[in-house]
């Protein structure tokens, strides 16, 4: 057993996200949703898309069957139209009130302004055309009046009479969209396109409404993306040149909505270091072969300076030059002491002088002499040679037994202790003068040359290196002044930069080893992709506010891509397609091939096929040849419009809610016969709703009162007329006398009665004349009974039907037909031109009203004696 379409809605809607689910709530308790219901859905199609609200959406609601009110929408009330200005010729203010239940006939010639209401209801109303420039509304184009093109719209929705504005090109109102239109230019899309059920039955509208809310979120969503993302992401774009393949090149490649913030610090750090290593591989790549020397030599130098800075820090500390004022001191104490002892040991010596530092140095220069040259391998003093007397290595005589005696007693004192310990002492003293630093580099004259290349790169150590230089030279000289015992300045504390010169020192052994290596190729290429590296970040720090900003903009991007995913409506068309083939297909078909044959066209081999869409439920006529797919290029004009007026009422049959209907000459090219059937259809169809018919066709007119009246149906009828100033003119008289059945026209004749008494006193012969004209159409009332009342409507003029099961209400029985005889006769009588000298007197006014009841008790007797008939002959009655 299938399923009621609203429990398969249920079961489908609860495979959707939570906000679908609300959303279907809100639409099956309200026929509209407001702009706040839109807001609180973005919010949630937003929320579930991750992006972060400034407060949170309120929470989805799902829909259950308790919201379903049954689908049905309360049909509107089209009361009128009214105020119209500049539409066509109709006249200023032109007006129409229509009926507000059952059927209004709007008649009126060609060019009685018919189309001017019509044309504003269609572009106001529901209706097949949809081509902006089929719905145009012209003002009068042979007019001369001017401004806007307007009009008022009446509906009772429940609340009362509610004028609603209309001008060409405003927005349709939603309450509008009830009332459906069938004209000439609908006609022809009800042919070849088929039907639209804008509002669907029984809760199929559901899912095709869900997709409207869908659309309108897509759309909210789209425009918030244009504004909110459109083309800032290329604005972050960066600028790299060139363009190579480098870790921060691909890291900004890669970029992405999940990159993080550590990530993007990681990429784009670039520290003072990176800066002077940049600089640094730079100076190497550009440097030619005579840098590449100039900075070995300069690395030599700074290996030698650093050096040289750590020796001087060492010698010429204040300890340091200290200990060689106590070397000093030293050395002159034992000598003196020394000296002393010699002093007392050759007083008696002819010579003074022994043991001074002169002396010591004579008697050192014989020593040399005698072991090296005169007395080879013999030890000195040598005062015996060959058992004679030795030469004296100093004057070459032989030495005497003094003179031996000397030079002994010479070298017993020097062999002495305290000479010994003086001349150690000595040495020390000369051996730290030898010793002393010469400071090559901070006393060479280029040292100034050499410390402006040091400050170029490096100024603070070309600072320290000027100071220290100077007190290095002065704490030198000092320590020389020291070790020969001579006055010295006073001079600052040494601050040597030991460590400052070592590590320059090794940052030029860098460069010029990294020189060495641009040299050769395989380096120089790895140097160089390390340059890239270290510009290429450069650059991404420069421009890491936009690596943030777009991460921040593709985060965006991404939300508002998922959001538009969920709003998406292929899968719910899918599903709305699906109930209609289950649920309303078949009725569709079955409500078409209805009203075909009620217009007598089922031999017509067309048929209806579902061609839905996002929003509305369509069904396309199908001509059933392979030689064309458009219908109208097979039938004619008369089955075209038969066909069309089918399926128009097929979809307002089955459109949910569906209003009021107004159709515009339904019978154009149809034959009478089927104008017969279409008058009858529009009657039954204002059982159902409101009916507003506008036609040109007398004879539809009268078909379509009398079918109405057979359903019990009083229509309300306008007249339209117009003249040479503007059309859209009400005839206040009502519709012209052959439009008028029997009763409306014994109406007619009692209300232009009325004046006959007052006339008949003031003015004889206005009386005569006003009298003759009413029995006249008392005249023309008889002979339309004959018609309608006597022989019920079996042969109409006008019409090609001779309706023969209607013989059995057919009864005229002698006394009736009598009186009908005396009735018609009277009225010729006094309604023809009668002889100047007959004596036919005028009727008063008693007699006239006398008449019209004689009448109205022939018709009332006419129809019991029909009734009886019919009732008598029951094997006449149709079968149903």
């Amino acid at each position: 057993m299938t399923a009621e379409p609203i429990d398969d809605v249920l079961g489908w809607a609860k495979k959707l996200s939570s906000w679908k689910q609300d959303a279907l709530r809100r639409l099956a308790i309200s026929n509209d949703l407001t702009d706040t219901d839109f807001g609180e859905l973005l919010a949630m199609v937003k929320m579930a898309a991750g992006f972060s609200l400034a407060s949170p959406p309120p929470g989805a609601i799902p829909f259950a069957k308790a919201h379903f009110g049954g689908g049905k929408h309360q049909p509107i009330i089209l009361k009128g139209i009214a105020n119209i200005e500049n539409i066509n010729r109709l006249v200023p203010k032109a007006a129409l009130t229509f009926c507000p239940k059952a059927l209004t006939i709007v008649y009126g010639r060609n060019g009685s302004g018919k189309s001017g209401f019509v044309r504003i209801l269609r572009t106001a109303c529901r209706t097949r055309v949809e081509n902006p420039a089929k719905l145009k509304v012209l003002a009068d184009v042979y007019g001369a009046s001017s401004g806007p093109q307007t009009a008022e719209i009446i509906i009772d929705a429940g609340d009362g009479d509610t004028p609603i504005s209309w001008s060409p090109g405003k927005a349709a109102s939603p309450q509008l969209m009830q009332v459906a239109v069938f004209d000439t230019a609908s006609a022809q899309l009800y042919v070849d396109g088929g039907n639209q059920i804008r509002f669907l039955p029984f809760g199929l509208a559901l899912p095709h409404r869900l997709n409207i809310v869908c659309l309108g979120l897509k759309d909210k969503l789209e425009a918030e993306r244009a504004t909110e993302v459109g083309d800032k992401v290329s604005l972050t774009t960066i600028a790299f040149a060139p363009i190579r393949d480098t870790g921060a090149q691909r890291f900004d490649k890669a970029l992405s909505k999940s990159t993080t913030n550590a990530q993007i610090d990681a990429a784009a750090a670039f520290a003072e270091t990176d800066q002077l290593r940049l600089d640094e591989v730079t100076a190497v790549l550009s440097a030619g072969a005579a840098a590449a020397a100039d900075v070995t030599a300069f690395a030599r130098w700074a290996d030698t300076l650093a050096t040289e800075c750590a020796a001087a820090g060492s010698a010429f500390t204040d300890a340091a030059l200290e200990q060689l004022t106590g070397l000093r001191a030293t050395a002159v104490a034992g000598r003196e002491a020394a000296t002393v002892a010699a002093d007392a040991l050759f007083t008696d010596d002819p010579l003074p002088g022994v043991g001074s530092d002169t002396w010591r140095a004579l008697w050192a220069a014989a020593r040399d002499y005698s072991l090296k040259e005169a007395y080879i391998g013999k030890p000195f003093p040598v005062v015996v040679a060959d058992a004679e007397p030795a030469a004296c290595v100093l004057c070459q005589q032989p030495l005497l037994p003094d003179g031996a005696s000397r030079m002994q007693r010479f070298q017993k004192y020097m062999d002495d202790t305290l000479d010994t310990a003086a001349t150690k002492a000595e040495q020390a003293v000369a051996e730290a003068l030898a010793n002393v630093n010469e400071l090559a580099c901070l006393r060479a004259a280029d040292f100034a040359d050499r410390l402006e290349q040091v400050r170029k790169r490096d100024a603070g150590l070309a600072d320290l290196l000027a100071s220290f230089q100077v007190t290095a030279v002065k704490r030198r000289d000092q320590a020389i002044a020291r070790l020969h015992g001579e006055p010295y300045e006073t001079v600052p504390a040494i601050v040597v930069p030991s460590e400052e010169a070592k590590a320059f020192a090794l940052k030029l052994k860098a460069e010029k080893d990294g020189l060495a290596q641009a040299s050769n190729a395989e380096e120089r290429a790895k140097l160089t992709a390390e340059k890239a590296e270290l510009e290429d970040r450069k650059t991404l720090t420069a421009n890491k506010s936009k690596l943030v900003t777009r991460r921040d903009l593709l985060m965006i991007d991404d939300a508002y891509g998922k959001a538009l995913a969920d709003v998406q409506t292929r899968g719910i068309t899918q599903r709305a397609n699906e109930l209609l083939d289950t649920h309303l297909t078949t009725a569709v078909v079955t409500q078409f091939d209805a009203e075909r044959t009620r217009f007598d066209i089922m031999h017509l081999n067309v048929g209806l096929a579902r061609k839905s869409g996002q929003t509305k439920a369509e069904f396309e006529v199908n001509p059933k040849t392979k030689l064309t797919k458009v219908t109208s290029e097979i039938l004619s004009e008369g089955e075209q419009r038969a066909l069309a007026l089918a399926g128009f009422l097929t979809e307002v049959a089955l459109t949910d809610g569906s209003g009021a209907i107004v159709i515009d000459d339904p019978v154009s090219s149809l034959d009478r016969d089927r104008s017969v059937k279409v008058a009858e259809r529009i009657a039954e169809e204002a059982l159902n709703r409101q009916v507003i018919v506008f036609t040109h066709d007398i004879v539809f007119f009268n078909e379509l009162c009398r079918t109405a009246d057979a359903q019990g149906i009083e229509p309300v009828t306008v007249a339209l007329f117009s003249d040479k100033s503007a059309a859209g003119k009400i005839d206040a008289a009502g519709m012209p006398w052959k439009g008028l059945n029997v009763a409306k026209r014994l109406g007619r004749i009692k209300n232009d009665a009325a004046q006959l008494p007052k006339l008949h006193t003031t003015s004889p012969a206005d009386y005569e004349v006003a009298v003759k004209n009413l029995y006249g159409r008392l005249r023309d009332t008889y002979e339309r009974v004959v018609e309608e009342i006597i022989f019920r409507d079996i042969v109409r003029r006008g019409a090609d039907v001779i309706q023969t099961q209607l013989l059995r209400y057919v009864c005229l029985s002698h006394a009736l037909a009598i009186r009908f005889h005396e009735g018609m006769t009277r009225a010729n009588t006094y309604s023809h031109d009668n002889p100047a000298a007959d004596t036919v007197a005028v009727p008063t006014p008693a007699e006239f009203s006398k008449d019209i009841e004689e009448l109205e008790l022939l018709i009332a007797g006419l129809k019991a004696d029909s009734d009886a008939a019919e009732a008598a002959r029951p094997q006449m009655k149709p079968k149903k």
